[in-house]
């Protein structure tokens, strides 16, 4: 495992995401907005990890714990700037895709986020567990480090790291917000605080497309969408108008031989 003083390893990460430093809009027409749209690009740890940042192990996006870690740290930001970090990284072996919609569905816009998709960080620092007994797969232990120039200046990983520590496993003291800020409070280190022209993601709007060559326009299609399902109401009308207790072979079988008991009754009665 990593310690306090150790240089980082250096890793190559393949993430989709909006260019850093860009805001507003994205998609297929953002260029429209003079906003560039979302991009595979190339990140290199110790390129991020050069000013001094806090890099936070989660073990999934979206998940309870995880999604309260990440509000408190992009909600209180400014105080940890006012002690000199630069970013937060919040740091998971997921994908870029659920990384990006955790944060932005959130509306997180201090913190950053970093997808370890095929745990090759998480794995070189020793933070990598298995978590098959929650349907993980591998995954990394909840931790939190102070790094600057990509060395470790302060490490924060919870107790009882281990695998397949069982669903309600999930230990979340270390690397609480209170801990590290009381931590940075103790370096004497401070800055003012930061301007808020320096975010550089924004609450995001909806990805814009391309209106089809063939489209008709919105009233015409509810108008047409409106006339197909009567007509597959008309169609379907043995199906759509069903009834189990009226209509089912076994509701017929039992009308048919309940008329047949009754004429013969109505038979043996009348001898």
């Amino acid at each position: 495992m990593v310690n306090e003083g150790d240089t980082l390893p250096v890793v190559t990460w393949n993430m989709y995401r909006r260019e850093r430093g860009v805001n507003g809009p994205i998609g297929y027409e953002a260029a429209g907005d003079n906003r560039p749209p979302q991009t595979w690009q190339e990140f290199k740890s110790d390129e991020l990890f050069n000013d001094r940042c806090i890099i936070i192990g989660i073990p999934g996006a979206w998940t309870v714990n995880c999604t309260h870690q990440m509000q408190m740290f992009d909600g209180q930001f400014d105080q940890l700037y006012t002690k000199c970090i630069e970013n937060v990284y919040f740091l998971s072996v997921n994908d870029s895709f659920c990384m990006q919609s955790w944060i932005w569905a959130h509306y997180a816009i201090k913190v950053d986020w970093v997808a370890d998709g095929n745990g090759e960080f998480t794995e070189k620092i020793g933070m990598l567990v298995d978590k098959s007994d929650c349907g993980y797969g591998k995954r990394s232990w909840r931790y939190a480090m102070v790094v600057e120039d990509n060395k470790v200046e302060k490490l924060f990983v919870e107790d009882g790291m281990a695998d397949n520590v069982g669903v309600t496993v999930d230990p979340y003291k270390e690397s609480h917000y209170n801990n590290i800020y009381s931590y940075l409070r103790t370096t004497g280190r401070k800055q003012d605080p930061p301007d808020d022209s320096r975010w550089y993601w924004d609450v995001p709007s909806a990805e814009k497309v391309t209106r089809p060559e063939d489209d008709i326009g919105f009233k015409e299609r509810l108008k047409l969408t409106a006339r197909e399902r009567v007509e597959h109401n008309q169609e379907n009308a043995d199906f759509i108008n069903f009834d189990p207790s009226r209509d089912s072979i076994a509701h017929k079988e039992k009308e048919e031989q309940d008329k047949k008991d009754k004429e013969m009754e109505g038979g043996m009665l009348g001898t």
